[in-house]
C-alpha cells in the first residue's frame, strides 16, 4: 500500500560499491524497508535483532547479530539504519559506535547533554538531488518565502504520525526559519501497543497515534505557515507551496514549478523521477542510502525542528497555542 515498484530488478544498485550498511530492528521490518534495501548491492547488508524472522529478512540471518552491542562493535564506525523508534539505551550504543546514524522514525532526543559525535539523517528523507534540493536551492538564492503550506501524508504501514510531521517541520525551519507560535489541532486516535514504554513527552505520544495532525504557524514579523501530516492516507505523497515578492514555488518529490508573481514559469528543472514514477518511501530510501549520502541536517537545525514538532504536539492536545521558542529552551537544558 502507498507503493510505486521499481522498475530495476531486485539486488540492482545505481552504486555497486556500496559501503556496508548495519540495520537494526526491534520489530518486523517495514515493507517499503525491505524492498529499499533490496536495492542495494548482494552482501552490503547486514541486519541485526532480537527477532529470528528479521534477521533472515534478506537471507542473512547467520551473519547477523541478535544483541545491540555486539552488532554495534561489528560495525563500529560505519554507516547504521536503525528502524523504529530508539530508546535511551539504544542511543548511547548507537551513538559510541556509528559514523553515520540512519533513522526511519524522529527519535525526539534531548540534545544538551553537548554535541553528537553521529551524523543523524532522517530518512526515507529528501532525495540528496532532487526536486526538494531544487527548491531548497533557488530560496537559499534570495526568494524571502511570507507563507509556506506543506503536507506529507502516507498510509500506517509508511511510519508513524511523528515522522510525517518531522518531513514538514525539517521544510518550515529550512525555509522560513523557526516560528513564534504554533497552533494545532489532530483528529488522530491513539493505538495499543503493550510493549511501547510510558511517554514522557507531548510528542512521544504521537508514537501511538494514527490520523492527521494540522498546524498553524505564525512570526512575528507576519509571515506564516501552515503543516499538514498524516499517516492514515491511501499513498504516498509529500508536497510544499512557498511563495514570496519573486514568485511562487510548488514542489513535491517529484517536480518543482517556479513562477512569477505574474504566474509566468520561470523555472521547470528535469523531473526528480523518470517515466512519471511516483516516489514511494523505498526508491526515496534506496536513493538515500547510495553514496554520496544525503546532506545531513546540522544539530542545531534539527533541534529546532524537534521543538516545533514539540510545541505542535503540546499544542493539540491543550488546545493552545504554543511558543517553539519556550520549547527550544527546555530542550537546550535537559
Amino acid at each position: 500500500m502507498g507503493e510505486t515498484r521499481s522498475k530495476l530488478p531486485i539486488g540492482s544498485a545505481d552504486h555497486p560499491h556500496a559501503p556496508l550498511l548495519g540495520v537494526w530492528s526491534r520489530d518486523a521490518l517495514p515493507d517499503w524497508v525491505v524492498r529499499g534495501l533490496q536495492r542495494r548491492p548482494t552482501g552490503s547488508v547486514r541486519i541485526g535483532s532480537p527477532l529470528r524472522a528479521v534477521r533472515d529478512a534478506l537471507g542473512a540471518g547467520s551473519a547477523s547479530a541478535s544483541d545491540l552491542r555486539s552488532f554495534c562493535a561489528e560495525h563500529s564506525q560505519r554507516p547504521i539504519l536503525h528502524v523504529g523508534f530508539g530508546n535511551a539505551d539504544e542511543e548511547n550504543t548507537l551513538e559510541s559506535h556509528s559514523s553515520v546514524l540512519f533513522t526511519t522514525e524522529p527519535w525526539m532526543r534531548q540534545r544538551g547533554r553537548g554535541l553528537q559525535r553521529t551524523l543523524e539523517i532522517p530518512l526515507p528523507g529528501f532525495p540528496h538531488e532532487g526536486s526538494i534540493a531544487q527548491a531548497s536551492a533557488f530560496i537559499s538564492q534570495g526568494m524571502a518565502p511570507e507563507l509556506l503550506h506543506a503536507a506529507s501524508v502516507a498510509p500506517s504501514d509508511c511510519g508513524s504520525l511523528l515522522a510525517r510531521l518531522q518531513d514538514v517541520s525539517i521544510l518550515l525551519v529550512q525555509w522560513l526559519g523557526m516560528p513564534d507560535r504554533v497552533s494545532a489541532a489532530s483528529t488522530a486516535e491513539r493505538l495499543h501497543r503493550s510493549h511501547e514504554s510510558q511517554p514522557d513527552a507531548s510528542s512521544r505520544l504521537f508514537r501511538l497515534w494514527e490520523g492527521s495532525i494540522s498546524v498553524t504557524c505564525a512570526f512575528m514579523d507576519g509571515r506564516t505557515a501552515s503543516l499538514t501530516a498524516s499517516n492514515r492516507h491511501w499513498h504516498w505523497r509529500r508536497c510544499a507551496l512557498v511563495s514570496g515578492p519573486v514568485g511562487a514555488i510548488f514542489v513535491d518529490d517529484q517536480h518543482m514549478e517556479w513562477r512569477s508573481p505574474t504566474n509566468e514559469v520561470l523555472e521547470t528543472p528535469a523531473p526528480s523521477c523518470a517515466d512519471g514514477d511516483v516516489p514511494a518511501p523505498s526508491l526515496l530510501l534506496s536513493a538515500a542510502l547510495n553514496p554520496p549520502l544525503v546532506a545531513e541536517l546540522p544539530s542545531l537545525m534539527l533541534q529546532r525542528v524537534r521543538a516545533v514538532m514539540e510545541a505542535a504536539c503540546l499544542s493539540a492536545l491543550t488546545g493552545e497555542p504554543e511558543s517553539p521558542h519556550a520549547m527550544l529552551e527546555l530542550l537546550s537544558q535537559a
